[in-house]
């Protein structure tokens, strides 16, 4: 990896993370964490896409890095969606923290599916 490949790598995930910050104010108050869902099922797609455009050969493996583990990587987060759920699971809402994980692998597996299709599809 050259180094300006890993600044640009950086540079993408405070891209991801500064987007992932706005959408999580689009809902400061809501009980149910949507902009979580908002953000990992953004990455998802974006990952899916671009790993699907580098594995097809369209683009070069730094684009994985920058857009992929970059920008992708920034945009979704584990570590919310897992402290999202601990607060979920602390104030006894079964019902919402099952929907919570639920909602988020479905579409997270359906918006890097369909992410992977574009990617295809636009090589």
């Amino acid at each position: 990896m050259t180094p300006t490949l890993f600044l640009v790598a950086v540079l993408g995930c405070g891209t991801g993370a500064t987007l992932r910050y706005a959408i999580s104010r689009l809902d400061r108050h809501g009980r149910f964490p949507w902009p979580t869902i908002v953000s990992n099922i953004a990455g998802s797609a974006l990952l899916g896409c671009v790993a699907a455009t580098v594995v097809d050969g369209g683009v070069g493996a730094g684009w994985l890095l920058v857009l992929g583990g970059g920008v992708a990587g920034g945009l979704s987060t584990f570590s919310t969606l897992a402290v999202d759920a601990v607060i979920l699971w602390r104030e006894g809402r079964t019902r919402a923290l099952a929907a919570y994980v639920g909602a988020t692998l479905a579409t997270g597996l359906g918006a890097a599916a369909l992410g992977w299709t574009v990617g295809l599809a636009l090589v």
